[in-house]
This record gives C-alpha cells, sequence and structure tokens, in this order.
C-alpha cells in the first residue's frame, strides 16, 4: 500500500474515533493500570466509568456495566491530568516576538496589582500543543522585567474556550535569589527590605485605609492598588510564589513567611535538598525543575538530580514544572522531569503526584486525583506515562474529550507526504 493511502486511511480512522468520543456522554475505560492518587491507590488492571463531568466508578472490575463509548485499556495507564504550576500559556506564543508577549510590563509605577487575566488567549496555538501532552490546567503567573513584584497569576483549563479561566487571582508572584538582587538594585538585601516593606506597609494600610484614602496619613512607597492587591496575602487566602534558589535565600524567605504568616511556595529551590528539614517543618512546598541539575548561576551550585527525592523524603511536598529554558512552551515536559526524579529515587506514585496532586493541593485547584465524584480531568497514556516514548491517547477535561490535534501535528500531516497538497515543492516523486 503505498504512503498517501495509508495516509488516507489513518485519516478516516481519526475521524472514525473522534466523532462517538464527541458524542459520548459516559465513558468506561476498562481493564486500563489506573493510577488514581486517591484511596483507592494504584490499581494494576481496572474499570474507569465517567459520567456528567465526574469520575462515577472505580473498580478491577464493573463487569457488564454499559457506557455510550467503551475504550479497551488493556496495556495502558490512566492518570489524573497534568497541572503546569508556572507557566506564561496563553499569555505569550513567540519569546522574541514582543507584540506576541502579555506577561510582563515595563511600566515601573505597578508590580503586585498587575494582574495579566484580561490578556488570556484561549486560542493560542501553545495550548492545544501542551494539552496533546497531558496538560489539563496550568497556573497562569507574570514575569517581570523591572520590579521584584511580577504580579497576580491565574488558573486556566485547557480546553481553548472563552471562559475557561478559573481563577482570577489565584497568587502573588515576587522574584528574590539573583534575579530578585538585579531587578532591586544589585543586592538581596535591597530586595528582601523591598518584600519585608511592602508587607508592613500593606498591614498599615489594612489598619488606615479610609485614612490613607483621603490623603491623612503619611505617604507610603507603594501604590494603592499594590497594596489592596497585597492584602489577600496576609490574610492566607491568597499563596505567595517566591523564586529562590539558594539555600540561605530560602532560610530567609521563611523567616519572612513565618513573621507574616504568609502562604509560602518556593519556586526553583535548586539547593533545596539541603534545607529541606526546614521547609518540611514549615509546611512550605516548592516549584522545582527536577532536571536542572547543572550549576548555571552561582545560587545553583549545589543542584542534584536527586533533589526533589531527597525533599520528598524529607516530607516536602513537591511540585514539578516544566524545563527552566522552556517552562511555558513545553509545559508538558514535567511528566519528563517527573520521570527523571523517579529514576533518581522519587517513587513512582509521588512522581505522578508532585505533577497532579500536588499541584492541585499547593494552589487549591480541582483535579489531581481520581475518585469517585471527583471531576474527570484524566489522561489515558499509550503506556507508561514516565517512558519518553509514551503518548497520550485520550485527554479528558471535566469529563469531555479532547482534541489532540495541534499546529505541529498539522504542520507534519502538511509536510510528511508528497500528496498532501503543499505543492510541487514539496513532491518527491512516488516510490514503488
Amino acid at each position: 500500500m503505498k504512503a498517501n493511502q495509508l495516509v488516507k486511511m489513518g485519516a478516516l480512522v481519526s475521524l472514525m474515533v473522534a466523532a462517538p468520543l464527541a458524542l459520548a456522554e459516559t465513558l468506561l475505560i476498562k481493564d486500563a493500570r489506573i493510577v488514581t492518587l486517591s484511596d483507592q491507590g494504584t490499581l494494576e488492571m481496572a474499570d474507569i466509568l465517567v459520567k456528567d463531568g465526574q469520575v462515577a466508578q472505580i473498580a478491577e472490575d464493573l463487569g457488564s456495566l454499559t457506557a455510550d463509548l467503551v475504550i479497551d485499556g488493556r496495556g495502558k495507564v490512566v492518570t489524573p491530568g497534568i497541572i503546569a504550576p508556572d507557566s506564561e500559556l496563553g499569555l505569550t506564543e513567540i519569546g522574541a516576538a514582543a507584540a506576541t508577549n502579555d506577561s510582563a510590563i515595563e511600566d515601573t509605577s505597578i508590580g503586585a496589582g498587575f494582574n495579566p487575566v484580561v490578556a488570556f488567549n484561549p486560542h493560542s496555538t501553545l495550548i492545544p500543543f501542551n494539552r496533546a501532552g497531558g496538560i489539563t490546567r496550568a497556573v497562569v503567573v507574570p514575569s517581570s522585567q523591572q520590579k521584584i513584584f511580577a504580579g497576580q497569576g491565574f488558573a486556566v483549563k485547557l480546553t481553548g474556550d472563552f471562559d475557561s479561566v478559573t481563577d482570577r487571582a489565584l497568587v502573588q508572584k515576587i522574584y528574590f535569589g539573583e534575579y530578585g538582587a538585579e531587578l532591586a538594585g544589585g543586592s538581596r538585601a535591597r530586595a528582601y527590605e523591598q518584600i519585608e516593606s511592602a508587607l508592613s506597609q500593606a498591614k498599615e494600610y489594612a489598619d488606615n485605609r479610609d485614612a490613607i484614602r483621603r490623603g491623612e496619613w503619611r505617604d507610603l512607597d507603594f501604590s494603592v492598588a499594590d497594596l489592596e492587591a497585597l492584602q489577600p496575602l496576609l490574610t492566607g487566602e491568597q499563596p505567595l510564589l517566591v523564586s529562590a534558589n539558594r539555600a540561605s535565600d530560602m532560610l530567609q524567605l521563611l523567616a519572612l513567611a513565618n513573621q507574616f504568616d504568609l502562604n509560602l511556595i518556593v519556586e526553583g529551590a535548586a539547593e533545596g535538598w539541603m534545607v529541606a528539614e526546614q521547609l518540611a517543618a514549615a509546611r512550605v512546598p516548592v516549584v522545582i525543575d527536577a532536571m536542572g541539575n547543572s550549576p548555571s548561576a552561582f545560587e545553583k551550585l549545589g543542584a542534584r538530580l536527586d533533589n526533589a527525592a531527597l525533599l520528598q523524603k524529607a516530607g516536602v511536598t513537591v511540585v514539578i514544572g516544566g524545563p527552566g529554558y522552556a517552562g511555558s512552551h513545553n509545559s508538558y515536559l514535567s511528566r519528563q522531569g517527573a520521570g527523571n526524579a523517579v529514576a533518581y529515587g522519587l517513587p513512582f506514585e509521588e512522581g505522578v503526584r508532585a505533577i497532579t496532586a500536588n499541584v492541585a493541593q499547593v494552589f487549591g485547584l480541582e483535579g489531581g486525583a481520581l475518585a469517585p465524584g471527583s471531576v474527570a480531568d484524566l489522561v489515558l497514556w499509550s503506556g507508561d506515562p514516565f517512558e519518553v516514548t509514551s503518548f497520550a491517547e485520550l485527554v479528558l477535561i471535566d469529563g469531555k474529550p479532547q482534541s489532540l490535534e495541534n499546529r505541529s501535528t498539522r504542520l507534519r500531516d502538511r509536510y510528511l507526504h508528497p500528496e498532501a497538497g503543499t505543492g510541487h515543492g514539496y513532491k518527491t516523486g512516488n516510490k514503488k
């Protein structure tokens, strides 16, 4: 059979599979390995029924139970959908093209009050690309090139729908460490002073709001918009995501969190293993790049590949994000990072938890685990999800099957075969 005939057959099969998926109101996956991350643990061969956007039942054998669509899961693995913990999905397209980036501003008059949620583009090309890699939800945070206060992050579902934002003011992002020092004028001491001063003045503002708004108070260093944005941090309603990699920097952040009773999350934590006991005692979770083992900066001289394993063993809640060099565009590679962490000592289920349930827990999101009554965000993998050759065969968000087509697959199909409609320049001739 010729290559172009195989392509046509593949396209026809895809259409035949996609049609029942789109119409199915109930879906049953049978005989799969199911990593629930709930009280049921991991079931080596079991069934899962999805109904009305939720997980209805999970059992080793649901017997003769029927559904609109039944999928054979033998040899395959079901996990909760992956959640990206620190991304710019929907805010950026091409890093080098300023017109396509809405995640950062150069206006020095705004910091903590900046919330780019209104710029979120659910039709970004990065969303279907990462969804095809198993990501179902994401935390989207701004970046900063001017101030250590980057602004507020929000959460989204990767459905591509206009109403896919789920939490509009989820987290506050601040830079510390080397980059924070650079933004603050060249010293970590200055960065720490700015954070401490902002939080102190936010408390002062809370106690004297009316007088400050009437101009009957001393001049403060931060705008009313920024001070208002910091209020949820002081009440514990909103977590504070702070970047830091050096062990001593993390200890300073623990002291700050204790001083202001903050819900602290450390992002980076390359040397987290050195202060794992202190992080665990303070119940401070970390968001790490599990593949970041090279000393690419002085604050990362102690980076190592078993960082996640050592942190988890000490009792720290570990969240694994995408690789630092392409954390947004390739957020789905958190799966590969978790696989590397498992190879270096992190238990398998904890590896899955680090990219699903732990993210949901730390940021207060839906999803992350599979249990009767939970939201049906799940992925059916072709094999072990930590094997790089495995891929997502089915992605559900709120129980609805999602398209796995994206720009990359369309480009593949366009240029792979000579009769794909690309013109004479791409024809190589028919081979017998």
